[in-house]
């Protein structure tokens, strides 16, 4: 549109509307500093987890594997080090190398016969999902006695808990 000298007012909108115009620079170079962010965010993500997995790896190698979530400092493995070090005794002087202390190797206290069926029957009524109520608890002595005597002692017991 010209107006009373001659002038096209949008003169300058044609270098606009063609591909190779400024304005399809300003956009390449839009589009061009979005990627560039993006790629920016992207490295500094893949940067931050493979600090952590340095600095999880020396705590790993310490036996003190929660540690590293604990651990503020650089993710240099030399100075998580010598943090963990430092602070042995606030995890318990947990021993180098990831080893762990021999286990106790004496053997669990045998149980007498009478304490096993009532070990087994305790874990029958878990199984169950109910607790053996006196009845049954008077059943299982009946069943268990192996003389006359812990026969009469089972009916006796079974009388003092109202069976």
């Amino acid at each position: 549109m010209s107006d009373a000298w001659g002038i096209d007012s949008n003169a300058d909108s044609d270098l606009d509307n063609h591909n190779n115009g400024p304005k399809a620079l300003r956009d390449a170079y839009e589009a061009m500093k979005k990627q560039n962010d993006e790629l920016k965010n992207g490295l500094a993500s893949i940067q931050n987890e493979l600090r952590s997995q340095k600095v999880s790896a020396v705590f790993d190698s310490l036996g003190i594997p929660g540690a590293a979530s604990l651990y503020q400092g650089e993710p240099d493995p030399e100075k998580a080090k010598a943090w963990a070090e430092s602070m042995r005794g606030v995890f318990g002087g947990g021993s180098p190398g990831g080893t762990t202390p021999p286990a106790d190797s004496t053997p669990a206290p045998a149980l007498e016969a009478g304490q096993q069926a009532q070990l087994q029957r305790m874990t029958e009524a878990g199984q169950h999902g109910s607790p053996m109520g006196n009845m049954d608890a008077a059943f299982a002595a009946v069943g268990d006695a192996t003389d006359v005597q812990g026969l009469i002692a089972a009916f006796q017991q079974s009388l003092r808990n109202g069976a």
